[in-house]
């Protein structure tokens, strides 16, 4: 079955670490999807077993995405980037939607995690990527091209 994000070239901002973590980002949002895609054709007796491991996966999500955040904001201060204050502020209403959407503290399952979840999952990720992150990566290129040429 095809991945439910596939993470092509033509989102790629060019700046490695921040490629490499989306990538990474889009791979446990990948996994939350299959591990429900198993547990609907597994045997009722196995969902706390479904159970458990989407409670790891999503920890791990909420986690990586924080640690991506961090990451990013700390290069952005370090570049002096003209639109931190929001851009970080949009980080901070992602990572509360994402608390609240799936790691709010409830016993979650898979159909509690349903489809337009797993969509809205894949949204935020393609759009903040396509746009925010992509504005800050426009910015950082132009900024050590312009050091580069003034050498």
């Amino acid at each position: 079955m095809a991945a439910f994000i596939t993470w092509s070239d033509e989102r790629r901002l060019g700046i490695d670490t921040l490629d490499n973590q989306h990538r990474l980002l889009a791979d446990c949002i990948n996994r939350l999807v299959d591990e429900c895609r198993q547990a609907e054709n597994d045997s009722p007796e196995n969902k706390l077993k479904h159970e458990e491991v989407l409670a790891r996966l999503i920890d791990e999500l909420y986690a990586t995405t924080k640690n991506h955040f961090n990451h990013e904001e700390a290069l952005m201060r370090k570049e002096n980037y003209p639109s931190y204050a929001t851009h970080a502020r949009e980080h901070l209403m992602l990572l509360a939607e994402l608390k609240a959407t799936v790691g709010n503290g409830l016993k979650v399952d898979c159909a509690s995690l349903n489809q337009d979840i797993l969509n809205s999952l894949k949204s935020w990720l393609i759009a903040h990527v396509s746009h925010s992150d992509r504005d800050f990566a426009d910015f950082l290129l132009e900024k050590h091209r312009a050091q580069t040429t003034a050498l």
